[in-house]
């Protein structure tokens, strides 16, 4: 099997080292077992000594998970979370996209070198990262993303934040492995429900019939953790779209139909049988939702939220 290497860092000269004695090493580092002796990254080093949570999970989300993490992360971020990933593909990408899309600050713990960007497409999401938070590894220049690096990676993830949430994982995944290092690091941890049929979300189920907090919005990390500050903008994953659009008012047909959606989506037909008012009435609210930018249209006349824009 060939192994992509990564990118070349588009600047090399804009790296740090930090180790132990260095005054902004991370504490929660000096706890954990077997903790890094020397780390390397770019962007800003005081990112990894912020409030940090970690949103973690597989490589192939479906849709819903993608977004279940952008929402997440995103309403973390707003609250003055820092949210700690491995910049993969799927639901890794989604949660630091998400942190921006809220206007804070994310770190991503990556899998090679410093001198490497992996996987490749994530180029520009690594120059956004470092403008906003940072990257940082423990592994040395021209390690490649080889298997054995990624469970030393996902130490420091689960190591560096104060509670770790896994959207979709299945049964033996990286995410999982990092649920139970930030358990055994006395973490917080917290897992997204999803399909009962669907194996990518087994993971999720297992952490929660092991104890693991659910996790439906970051209301319920807030509810275990707290916030760093309070957003006025911040809404604990109520507010639809990243563009703030608000409700429609309580009791309006549109407020009906966004009470029963969910990220999976349900027929229109169906609702449309259960709503006791006036075609016209029915019409106007999905207008309105559909105006706020809060729903999404999918095949087979299904409609659900959007609350993740790519």
């Amino acid at each position: 099997m060939q192994v992509e290497r990564g990118s070349p860092c588009a600047d090399p000269g804009a790296v740090w080292t930090l180790t132990p004695r260095d005054p902004r090493w991370p504490e929660p580092w000096l706890t954990i077992d077997t903790p890094p002796v020397r780390v390397r990254g770019g962007g800003d080093p005081a990112a990894l000594s912020a409030p940090s949570i970690a949103v973690v999970g597989t490589r192939r989300p479906s849709p819903r998970g993608r977004a279940v993490a952008h929402r997440l992360a995103r309403d973390l971020a707003a609250a003055g979370w820092t949210v700690v990933s491995g910049m993969a593909l799927g639901i890794d990408a989604a949660a630091h996209e998400g942190a921006l899309a809220g206007g804070g600050s994310t770190v991503a713990v990556m899998a090679t070198g410093v001198d490497r960007t992996y996987p490749s497409r994530h180029v520009d999401l690594r120059r956004r990262i470092e403008a906003a938070g940072c990257t940082v590894t423990e592994a040395e220049d021209g390690v490649a993303p080889l298997p054995f690096v990624f469970p030393r990676r996902n130490r420091l993830i689960s190591g560096l934040a104060r509670g770790v949430v896994v959207v979709e994982a299945p049964l033996r995944s990286g995410a999982l492995q990092t649920a139970f290092l930030g358990l055994n690091q006395g973490r917080e941890v917290f897992a997204v429900p999803g399909p009962v049929d669907d194996d990518g979300c087994r993971g999720c189920h297992h952490l929660l019939r092991q104890g693991a907090h659910l996790a439906e919005s970051a209301r319920d990390v807030f509810d275990v953790l707290g916030r760093p500050r309070t957003s006025p903008g911040d809404a604990g994953g109520e507010a639809g779209p990243g563009n703030g659009a608000p409700l429609p008012l309580a009791g309006s047909a549109g407020r009906w139909i966004w009470d029963r959606l969910d990220l999976t989506g349900l027929r229109l037909s169906e609702l449309r049988r259960s709503w006791a008012g006036s075609e016209a009435v029915w019409l106007e609210g999905l207008l309105a939702l559909e105006m706020a930018g809060l729903i999404v249209r999918l095949p087979a006349g299904r409609v659900a939220r959007r609350i993740w824009i790519p």
